[in-house]
């Protein structure tokens, strides 16, 4: 075996035993024909270009694609999508939030907050400016989501980038700062989504029209959302609450509520148990965990009760989405279909 095909046949690992057995032979004869009159004396390397097709390859089938239809796949590739779709929709939840909270800032709906205003800068400046364009930025998330109901997934794909436009500042600080703070990890769930949502819906997955009437109750949750915290928001507060209602204390809870039905459907209906909700919700719980850890340490006051009860709070949360993260983990992987076998010599793998 020359170098350069071991190496081709080290790449090719990333692809699941069942799919080397049919066709890595077949694959390896294409790449080294591409590479005609290559020695080991030049150190040979495969081209960057064919590593990310076998990577591209390597999810497609992993995630039911290629021609690849063993059940277990399609189950993952079925999870990668309900994970897109449920973090499109929590992404629009939290735009709905974000936008109606500007407008009321300003007196747009209803009655003005110059508090509110006042925090984001001087009327006029530069920072005030970016601050309403960061809240209003929020709808972007409703054109992806409209375009999955659709069945439209590669416009939804393009869209989602472009909801991700806003973030950039945020991500060029993940880059520059060696110990990001909460704002640059408050980017994970909108980037996992994003990532779920490239990686669920490729070119082999069949498109799903849903309902165009989904997108209202994001949009009527997060504007009722305000006022339910105009409601609630005054000194009289009970500490406790206040946990729950920044973005990731309302992301723990839409999290754990799906979580809580889909147990009681897990229980009480067998016939409609599925691997990929609870698989789901732990691929979106662990960002929002992230998150939620990564706030802990920043601003956090302990010298009155208040801050404390609010930051006993905040760590109760991140140990509830944890435990949950793991239980969905373990009861979806159980209830995942059995991994295909080669279909000659070797040791089952994928």
């Amino acid at each position: 075996m020359s170098l350069l095909e071991e190496r081709y046949r080290h790449w090719l690992r990333l692809l699941p035993a069942s799919y080397r057995a049919e066709r890595e032979e077949e694959m390896v004869s294409v790449f080294l024909e591409g590479s005609p009159g290559v020695s080991d004396a030049d150190g040979p390397r495969p081209r960057w270009s064919e590593i990310a097709s076998v990577v591209a390859l390597a999810v497609r089938v992993r995630l039911g694609g290629a021609g690849h239809t063993a059940p277990r796949f399609l189950a993952w590739g079925e999870t990668v999508r309900l994970a897109a779709l449920l973090g499109v929709g929590l992404q629009a939840f939290l735009g709905a939030l974000a936008v109606t909270s500007t407008l009321r800032a300003y007196g747009v709906i209803g009655e003005a907050a110059p508090l509110l205003a006042q925090a984001a800068g001087p009327p006029g400046s530069p920072e005030r400016l970016a601050a309403i364009l960061g809240g209003l930025a929020g709808a972007l998330w409703f054109a992806p989501l409209a375009a999955l109901l659709a069945g439209r997934p590669r416009a939804a794909r393009a869209l989602a980038l472009l909801a991700l436009v806003p973030e950039l500042p945020g991500l060029v600080q993940v880059f520059l700062t060696a110990f990001p703070g909460p704002a640059p990890v408050g980017l994970l769930p909108p980037l996992v989504t994003v990532l779920a949502l490239w990686a669920g819906f490729h070119r082999d997955a069949r498109p799903v029209r849903r309902p165009l009437w989904l997108l209202l109750p994001p949009l009527a949750a997060g504007a009722a959302l305000v006022a339910l915290y105009e409601a609630v928001a005054s000194p009289t507060t009970a500490a406790w609450i206040w946990p729950w209602l920044d973005d990731p204390g309302l992301a723990s809870g839409l999290i754990l509520g799906a979580g809580v039905a889909y147990a009681c459907v897990h229980v009480y209906a067998p016939a409609r148990r599925t691997p990929s909700w609870p698989l789901a919700l732990a691929i979106l719980a662990l960002p929002v965990l992230c998150v939620r850890l990564a706030g802990l340490n920043h601003g956090a006051d302990l010298a009155d009760e208040t801050s404390r009860i609010i930051t006993l709070g905040m760590f109760g949360q991140a140990a509830l989405l944890l435990a949950f993260a793991a239980w969905s983990a373990v009861l979806g992987v159980r209830t995942l279909p059995a991994a295909p076998a080669r279909s000659r010599g070797g040791p089952a793998g994928g």
